[in-house]
């Protein structure tokens, strides 16, 4: 299947003493060829559940391409309207450290009624003529479409399902229905009014022969009020009455958002909760007195409590040697970048690192090595880092030749 790039254009703009100018109409200023900004990828495939091809929008997270590393994913609903704003939200959390780096799968609609609600008995009036088709669209996710990523990708398992209004409806019916298709669901603002509410009962059927249920929901409503609010909060009271407690769950009422403007903050807070305690708490006590050692201990119950192994990330790792310069504990510092090498052999980024820790040891030939690997990797790869690979290594071959 041919994936095509998903890129935005922006144009730059230079502020001078308060007047918004285009560099390219003052003098003196200097406009270059503008460049797409890439923020994901798309392909199609074709589902035989469905009778139909489907695009489908992936966002990897920086880094992907030559770190070897493995990610969790989430499969986003409503694809083309959240894509943008939720890989966004993505990035922010996981550079600040507090969440670990994800792909995000984004699924846009063809029918979307079709797709996202379960079987009614109760539209007499016929007004969504297409609806039911929910069994359908989950049996295309987890049967043809977490396949192929999984397969395509380097997933890590564990997955994570989000949806809002009906996509939030499909996200607990994807939980009552399928509840080891994923491990996480966000329900933003569900339409669980749907064929009467049927799905509470259902809910409590699921909990009653359920009681080692073990997946995270976070579940929101906005200002809608009405059916809406009934049906969320009758849902919540089935939870509160009948969830064991290796169900995590939340439920969060966000009064002061619309049914439009509630998916990004729900998005936000659900990774939070979510993640709550993936952030390291006091890193440089940590550094101090437990070292490598120390975090590795930390992603090791994360490892616990998420069902899948998790390795110390490299940016952590990285950070921790740039600590160790920080301090002039060299050999600690190199120790540490080699270990970063070891376990993730394919990015440029830990060999320029490990270049810095013998450039700081007085080592120049051992560091000319390890910046040329670096730059070797970055240019296989379109490292965007790529110029300072380059600079690092001329530098350390003319400081060589100064000898």
């Amino acid at each position: 299947m041919a994936r095509v790039r998903v890129f935005i254009v922006a144009a730059a703009w230079v502020v001078i003493g308060g007047l918004g100018l285009t560099a390219a109409s003052q003098g003196g200023f200097a406009q270059d060829a503008a460049e797409p900004y890439v923020i994901g990828e798309s392909f199609s495939m074709h589902s035989n559940v469905l009778g139909e091809d489907r695009r489908i929008l992936v966002y990897t997270p920086n880094g992907y391409e030559g770190s070897g590393a493995t990610y969790p994913v989430m499969y986003l609903l409503d694809g083309d309207a959240h894509f943008h704003h939720t890989t966004g939200i993505i990035d922010f959390l996981s550079r600040n450290g507090q969440m670990p780096q994800l792909i995000v799968v984004a699924v846009p609609n063809t029918d979307r009624t079709r797709d996202l609600t379960p079987v009614t008995a109760t539209d007499t009036a016929n007004r969504f003529p297409t609806a039911g088709g929910a069994d359908n669209f989950l049996s295309f996710l987890a049967d043809e479409l977490m396949p192929y990523v999984n397969a395509n990708y380097r997933t890590a398992p564990y997955s994570i399902l989000v949806g809002h209004s009906f996509g939030g409806l499909f996200a607990a019916y994807a939980l009552l229905e399928r509840p080891d298709a994923f491990d996480a669901y966000v329900s933003i603002s569900p339409s669980l009014w749907w064929n009467d509410g049927a799905m509470i009962a259902e809910a409590e059927d699921f909990f009653a022969n359920h009681d080692d249920a073990d997946a995270f929901l976070y579940m929101t409503m906005g200002n809608e009020g009405g059916q809406m609010l009934a049906g969320a909060w009758e849902f919540a009271a089935v939870l509160e009455e009948m969830a064991p407690e290796s169900f995590d769950w939340e439920f969060a009422l966000m009064e002061e958002e619309t049914h439009g403007s509630i998916p990004h903050r729900t998005t936000y807070r659900a990774l939070e909760r979510l993640y709550d305690g993936w952030q390291i708490p006091d890193f440089g006590r940590l550094a101090d007195e437990g070292g490598l050692e120390a975090f590795d201990a930390h992603y090791a119950s994360l490892s616990g409590k998420y069902g899948y192994e998790i390795v110390t990330p490299e940016g952590v790792v990285n950070q921790l040697g740039y600590w160790y310069l920080g301090q002039d504990r060299v050999p600690e510092a190199i120790a540490t970048f080699k270990r970063n090498v070891e376990v993730y052999p394919g990015s440029a980024n830990v060999y320029d690192s490990l270049g810095d820790g013998y450039d700081a040891a007085g080592d120049l030939v051992m560091a000319e090595q390890n910046y040329a690997r670096a730059v070797e990797l970055a240019e296989a790869t379109d490292h965007p880092n790529l110029g300072v690979y380059r600079a690092n290594l001329e530098r350390i071959r003319e400081a060589i030749g100064s000898r």
